[in-house]
């Protein structure tokens, strides 16, 4: 599925100079929880990547299953030390840079669902995961996740549909002409992850601002947001610079730092 050879002949000389580890596995748990045991600890800069034709424990927020048979999906994660524990607009940032390159492979727009969600024609294309650990001192590990559908069966939009989730996508099926080449689209999404790990922390989630508010899927939607035992609707107005939701209430305005959405 991926090739290595391909994959170190296609991306950037100076990206390439700064990935120290580049791991690929026709199957493991979760390429999170991979680069997230991986004991060396980065040196400054430096990136680790890791690729898998399949998971047999991938997951979503709040531990949320990840549906993805075998060789049908992009799954990688990528990680970089930090100086410090990033704060909830690291996803939305990745989620603005990773629609910008997934957008080279289909003809529709990519929208943004808050926080981590990928979206064409009103369906799911895939999920980001950002996941952290401390590496003692100062350091933290900060890890990427990202799936994106290919090709979606009909087995796997039974388990969603009937989990709850919203209705999957595959790239296949937007790309009238042909499949994307699962190498060229890993290359392009390792791209943009790595280029917003490097810059988010310096420039925070400001540059990112314009753009998340252009794909903003849920923006003047009317929907619910649920967080353990509260729920409160309203309607989605935006994000803040943390990367909270912004929802306005009857009351008032009220900042939604972690829930589940349903319209």
């Amino acid at each position: 599925m991926y090739d290595r050879h391909v994959l170190l002949g296609a991306l950037n000389p100076a990206l390439l100079r700064q990935i120290t580890l580049l791991e690929i596995h026709d199957s493991l748990p979760s390429t999170n929880e991979r680069l997230l045991q991986v004991p060396d600890t980065p040196t400054a800069g430096s990136l680790a990547v890791c690729l898998a034709g399949h998971q047999s424990a991938g997951r979503g927020r709040n531990g949320k299953s990840w549906h993805s048979p075998s060789g049908a999906g992009l799954l990688l994660s990528v990680s970089r030390t930090a100086p410090k524990p990033p704060d909830g607009s690291l996803a939305l940032a990745l989620g603005v840079a990773i629609a910008e390159g997934l957008e080279a492979f289909v003809s529709d727009r990519v929208e943004l669902k808050w926080p981590n969600d990928l979206v064409t024609q009103d369906r799911k294309l895939g999920g980001i995961l950002v996941e952290t650990s401390s590496q003692g001192g100062a350091e933290t590990r900060v890890v990427a996740g990202l799936g994106i559908n290919i090709r979606v069966n009909e087995e796997q939009r039974k388990l969603v549909t009937g989990a709850g989730g919203m209705h999957p996508a595959g790239l296949s099926e937007l790309n009238l002409q042909k499949a994307p080449e699962t190498n060229d689209l890993a290359v392009a999404m390792i791209t943009a992850i790595a280029g917003v790990l490097d810059s988010h922390p310096v420039d925070g989630f400001g540059r990112w601002t314009d753009d998340w508010k252009r794909r903003d899927w849920l923006a003047g939607k009317r929907i619910e947001a649920r967080s353990g035992a509260d729920t409160h609707v309203g309607t989605a107005t935006g994000v803040d610079s943390s990367g909270a939701l912004l929802l306005e209430e009857s009351g008032g305005e009220r900042r939604i730092l972690s829930a589940e959405i349903r319209l």
